[in-house]
């Protein structure tokens, strides 16, 4: 019992970190670079976090803090062309993103721009393919970041659409509209979002949280757990005096 307190009470602090930064992001965006360029609370609480930014970091570490400790290297076929894919896709779409007219619907991209973008890899997969084979050493290139960077875009995607999905039904809050934004899907989601997580996230697993781990590693446990305590129960009162205040 007492080594889950303690791992619950790690993991939770790392959740609220995150919250809060994800809040600190988002309030800093719709200040300086979107409108209304004033102050606006993104949560759908009162306080200053966005669970959601929270919830996805942790499910990060706990996806990919394995996968993360590994070498995956391209002499491994199927990372060969997921990282061929992932790159080549990435900066195919991007060139699409700043040289054409705004694009709103994935299948919209796809007939139009889907067999150039599939060529395109198969000649990028076969010229690293043949280059493994004349170079050990881009052989023993190591593309876990890539990989890593992947995963991060699938999980945080999926999460953003669900996370709209939830707060549009149980809270009746609209807080982010991608009608009018470069590939979107159903308005919840879109191409420049996703890609800012994938890029925070990647920043997040490989900069921020080993810092946060070594900051953790120097609290005492004890202490910890009254951290944990006590943020729970002001984020439990946040949720409760919201929730009151919405039936009336």
């Amino acid at each position: 019992m007492k080594r889950i307190l303690e791992k619950f009470s790690n993991y939770y602090i790392i959740f609220c970190i995150y919250a809060l930064i994800g809040w600190l992001y988002e309030v800093l965006l719709m200040w300086f670079v979107f409108e209304p360029h004033k102050f606006v609370n993104r949560g759908v609480l009162f306080g200053p976090f966005l669970p959601i930014y929270g919830f996805g970091v942790l499910i990060l570490i706990l996806c990919l803090n394995k996968f993360m400790k590994k070498h995956h290297t391209l002499e491994n076929p199927i990372y060969l062309i997921t990282s061929v894919i992932t790159l080549t896709s990435f900066i195919y779409i991007t060139i699409i993103e700043y040289t054409t007219p705004k694009i709103y619907h994935v299948t919209y991209l796809f007939n139009n721009y889907g067999i150039k973008i599939i060529l395109t890899n198969i000649i990028v997969i076969i010229t690293v393919f043949l280059l493994t084979k004349i170079n050990k050493k881009i052989k023993n290139v190591d593309v876990t970041i890539i990989l890593v960077f992947l995963s991060i875009w699938i999980i945080t995607t999926l999460l953003e659409y669900v996370s709209h999905f939830v707060i549009d039904k149980y809270f009746h809050k609209i807080l982010w509209d991608y009608s009018k934004d470069f590939l979107n899907i159903n308005t919840r989601v879109n191409w420049d979002a996703s890609r800012n997580f994938a890029i925070g996230g990647t920043i997040a697993l490989y900069l921020i949280q080993p810092l946060v781990n070594k900051i953790l590693n120097k609290i005492k446990p004890t202490r910890k757990k009254i951290i944990a305590l006590v943020i729970l129960l002001l984020m439990i009162l946040d949720y409760l005096f919201h929730t009151v205040l919405h039936f009336f």
